[in-house]
């Protein structure tokens, strides 16, 4: 792996065969991860990362996400994640990716906003008190649309999920991750296998946890677009989704 410590950091990594999914491709929820791990990667890099943050109880929570795809690597293929930073406040600080080939064909590009919590009182950390963020700032262009705000669905029909060991994570709630899988396989096998996903969104709302139950959510709005919702047991709305899809050629 590539790492180096500046404003826009690159990381390189290989798609095996046993990470492909079942079109030969790198998973969308594995690139959710890889973003997980190039931004701590990168900051770690200036002393705002995991191992830094914990010690205070606090954590890099993330609250929204969009990628949006030309295509995918396959197995084998190398693939680069460049992040930088492209803003920040005291709430919110947004993160940008871009997924290319070390010899430059672009796959696309993400973008992302993250909070800090207090891991304790689950209250919302200042990031403007953190040092070096400032000069932290990257000026590469991100050229794709920013997040969106989705709306709650429409579905008569949810599906009914129950939360299991496997789906938590470090902070005790459901990992970001297991919720972007438990959406995407609300689709078929025969709907990836004609189409890829062009462009996903998540917003995330709220934080479930072990011995929950969630209710999958999800209404078509246009031809090969989708939103989905994940509610709990009470009706609150953990998170929402927005799919769009492109047909393979």
């Amino acid at each position: 792996m590539e790492n180096e410590q500046k404003k826009i950091a690159a990381y390189i990594y290989d798609l095996e065969p046993a990470e492909g999914n079942a079109q030969q491709e790198i998973p969308l929820t594995l690139l959710v991860k890889r973003i997980l791990e190039t931004a701590t990667y990168h900051a770690e890099n200036w002393g705002v990362g995991y191992s830094t943050l914990i010690k205070e109880n606090r954590a890099w929570v993330l609250a929204r996400l969009a990628i949006e795809m030309s295509s995918y690597p396959g197995i084998y293929d190398k693939y680069k994640i460049e992040t930088w930073i492209e803003s920040y406040n005291k709430h919110f600080s947004a993160r940008n990716f871009c997924f290319s080939s070390p010899d430059g064909k672009l796959y696309g590009y993400a973008r992302s906003i993250w909070s800090v919590i207090d891991i304790q009182n689950r209250t919302s950390v200042d990031i403007t008190t953190f040092r070096h963020i400032e000069n932290n700032v990257g000026e590469k262009d991100c050229p794709i649309a920013p997040q969106s705000k989705i709306k709650p669905v429409n579905d008569e029909n949810p599906i009914i999920y129950p939360i299991r060991y496997s789906d938590i994570d470090i902070n005790r709630h459901i990992n970001s991750v297991k919720y972007i899988e438990h959406i995407l396989d609300m689709f078929s096998m025969d709907m990836y296998d004609k189409n890829f996903i062009r462009r996903f969104e998540i917003n995330y709302i709220s934080e479930a946890r072990y011995g929950d139950k969630l209710s999958f959510y999800r209404e078509q709005l246009a031809e090969n677009i989708y939103t989905s919702e994940i509610r709990n047991s009470s009706g609150e709305t953990i998170c929402r989704g927005r799919i769009e899809f492109s047909e393979r050629n």
